[in-house]
């Protein structure tokens, strides 16, 4: 029996889109036991997904992988903590990151075109991040090349008795649209702007979908309250919604799940659309763009601004305006037959 380790410990949105690669893995070599070391919070994710055999965390069963001897270990975190229980290992083969004898973190040539433009690229930070913006390749293209294997879709696997009860919240007679207009606090420039976030909801209130009003839902973590309440206090309408920003991962992707489309950020609520197959537009200042993959679901509002891409939290995201998502949400449903 073949057994693969798996190291993504986070983000969340990188778990996810990590976890594209399984399938790929699991007809490459069938009957393989999967087993995916990752973050404590990122397990919910995980939890449903058919193809892993064992999830394990730094804080709860990481001695069993010890235990074990695997065929193929996939490294692909950069932070020295979670690299150091790759040298713990016994494994036949490892593609991705590792330590040296001196714990500086080192990765297989399979793996360069993906950790060249990462935190511990041999070449620098100055030089990682000019190859970030002159990548033209999705993150499902590298992995897949990567692992040699196919990545043909997204998957994403919950409880459907989750999804059922979430979907009741969702008026069957609205097009109902999400949107993630905040990033968190760590990436501010991810974030529309709250006027420009007032004004498309305003402009998508307006809007008539194939003889269906809008629906708006306001989506987001426990960062996003105070964003959301100021938007509902700016915007009357009896068809602006709030999900809420207290729940669970699990129920959060159900509540993406129910909606006709999403608009995000470069973040977690992106990627769970994009894994469920939900249209969405996404919105980049600060990330790239092109490394996004939305296996055709989706569309793409990038910043005119010179500092495009340069991973600067405090990236100018001024042309990010409701004018041009709007503009290009027109163009993606009617693309699609959808008439406004």
């Amino acid at each position: 029996m073949k057994r693969i380790l798996i190291i993504k410990h986070g983000a969340l949105g990188d778990v996810i889109r990590t976890s594209y690669i399984l399938k790929g893995i699991y007809e490459k070599y069938p009957g393989v036991r999967i087993y995916w070391l990752t973050a404590l919070d990122a397990v919910d994710l995980l939890r449903y997904n058919p193809y892993i055999f064992q999830i394990v965390t730094p804080k709860d069963n990481l001695s069993s992988l010890q235990e074990l001897s695997f065929d193929l270990v996939i490294s692909l975190d950069e932070e020295i903590e979670i690299l150091s229980v790759v040298s713990k290992l016994t494994y036949k083969n490892i593609i991705g990151a590792g330590l040296t004898k001196d714990n500086q973190p080192v990765y297989t040539d399979e793996s360069a075109e993906w950790f060249d433009m990462g935190l511990i690229s041999r070449f620098g930070k100055k030089r990682a991040d000019e190859l970030k913006k002159e990548n033209t390749r999705e993150h499902n293209q590298i992995m897949a090349a990567m692992l040699d294997i196919k990545i043909e879709e997204p998957l994403f696997f919950n409880s459907p008795i989750l999804e059922k009860e979430k979907s009741l919240i969702f008026p069957k007679d609205y097009f109902n649209i999400g949107l993630n207009s905040g990033a968190g606090s760590r990436w501010m420039s991810k974030q529309l702007d709250i006027r420009e976030t007032i004004n498309l909801i305003k402009g998508m209130l307006d809007l008539e979908i194939s003889g269906k009003k809008t629906g708006m839902h306001l989506l987001g973590g426990m960062e996003e309250n105070e964003r959301n309440r100021t938007i509902i206090d700016n915007v009357s309408s009896d068809r602006l919604f709030d999900t809420g920003t207290e729940n669970t991962l699990l129920e959060f992707a159900a509540i993406i799940k129910s909606c006709d489309y999403v608009i995000s950020s470069d973040s977690l609520a992106l990627h769970l659309a994009i894994s469920q197959k939900i249209r969405n537009l996404s919105f980049y200042a600060p990330t790239s763009a092109q490394e996004i993959g939305t296996f055709g679901s989706g569309v793409k509002v990038a910043s005119l601004s010179d500092d495009y891409c340069t991973y600067r939290k405090d990236a100018d995201n001024s042309t990010i305006t409701s004018e041009r998502i709007l503009q290009t949400f027109r163009e993606h449903l009617k693309s699609g037959g959808m008439v406004l």
